[in-house]
């Protein structure tokens, strides 16, 4: 009896031994990866934003995402791609928000009808995401020539959830002759809405372009100006563009002045960058606070001056508003601003002459 017990006791050692090791394995496997997990946890998968901060290019060209079919709805069919009446432009793009990770893909597709003149050009698009104090153009070149030239790059903005609705996307398009001068086609300025972002979901769009090329220059030059009012916000958004035919010197500087007045009182005075040249772009973005019982009592009054180390010189002014202010194509801007909520109705406004000019210091 005395024999059998000793190779039993000697088995239930070896199993009991066994089973300790075993769940010694796993205790240290179930640490490491505690370990592992909680090291991750220190570790944000995603930027931190803070609030309304300016929009920073993540990617610039040829990003991984490419146009695959999980993200984009592409046309399936040729005919699909209908082609602008008239000489019109027309440029596809896709908008994807990634809500988790704050981020604006914006994906660039093809363009049509370029003119007979342009198609052996190389064609390019510079990309900006308004409001931005980054004044670099992102930009993307055409993959060939023609009347139908092909992008298919994406670029990444991050931008937190909070500021989309207060941005805009702006595309110029270019074409570059052969002594690398470049032509300006046209431009497309799209608000964004958080809402519309999510329901298209990378759906295929088109814009035509806006060219302006055929109005004839003012004798104090013109300025072009986008407007919206959001009146669940209280808010009056003006994006001075750009401004052309100034009577300055090409190396000056120049800035817009933008003043906010309710019947006689001028209530807020906002200045853009200064911006190079008698052709300056400012892509810049203006917000004022205004209730919708003062639409017919409020006007914006438009200057574009030239810094100096004494008093600034007036190169032109504008006043845009209501019937109150306001004739013509300046109060045609304003009451589109206010029967088109969900637009940035832009326009070129003629700049005439002041007296009287109000110093940003």
């Amino acid at each position: 009896m005395a024999d059998l017990l000793v190779p039993l006791a000697c088995g239930l050692s070896a199993i009991f031994l066994f089973l300790l090791l075993v769940g010694l394995s796993v205790y240290l496997l179930w640490r490491k990866r505690r370990a592992q997990m909680q090291y991750r946890g220190l570790i944000p998968t995603t930027p931190t934003i803070s609030q309304c901060t300016t929009p920073v290019l993540q990617t610039s060209q040829s990003s991984s995402y490419g146009l695959r079919p999980d993200l984009y709805q592409l046309p399936e069919e040729p005919s699909e791609w209908v082609l602008p009446n008239g000489s019109a432009v027309r440029l596809w793009f896709a908008l994807r928000y990634q809500q988790e990770k704050e981020q604006l893909v914006v994906s660039l597709l093809r363009a049509a009808n370029l003119p007979a003149q342009c198609q052996g050009n190389i064609t390019l698009i510079k990309l900006q995401l308004l409001p931005s104090d980054d004044r670099r153009h992102r930009q993307a070149k055409a993959r060939r020539k023609g009347c139908q030239p092909q992008f298919n790059d994406s670029f990444v903005f991050q931008v937190s959830n909070s500021c989309v609705d207060q941005c805009s996307l702006n595309m110029n398009m270019y074409t570059v002759d052969d002594q690398k001068k470049h032509h300006l086609l046209g431009q497309v300025l799209i608000p964004l809405r958080h809402a519309e972002l999510i329901e298209a979901a990378g759906k295929v769009q088109w814009r035509d372009l806006d060219n302006e090329s055929d109005q004839p220059l003012s004798k104090n030059g013109d300025i072009q100006v986008s407007l919206n009012y959001n009146q669940s916000l209280l808010r009056l958004t003006v994006v001075v563009l750009r401004a052309r035919g100034l009577q300055c010197g090409s190396d000056a500087g120049v800035c817009a002045q933008v003043s906010l007045k309710i019947h006689t009182q001028v209530v807020r005075n906002k200045w853009t960058a200064v911006a190079k040249g008698n052709n300056p772009s400012f892509n810049e973005r203006l917000t004022f606070r205004l209730l919708p019982m003062q639409l017919d009592t409020a006007c914006l009054t438009l200057q574009l001056q030239q810094p100096t180390t004494e008093e600034p010189v007036l190169l032109g002014v504008v006043v845009i508003g209501p019937f109150m202010y306001a004739r013509g194509r300046e109060l045609e801007h304003w009451n589109n601003m206010v029967s088109k909520p969900q637009e940035l109705v832009r326009q070129w406004h003629v700049l005439g002459v002041a007296h009287t000019v109000q110093s940003p210091h």
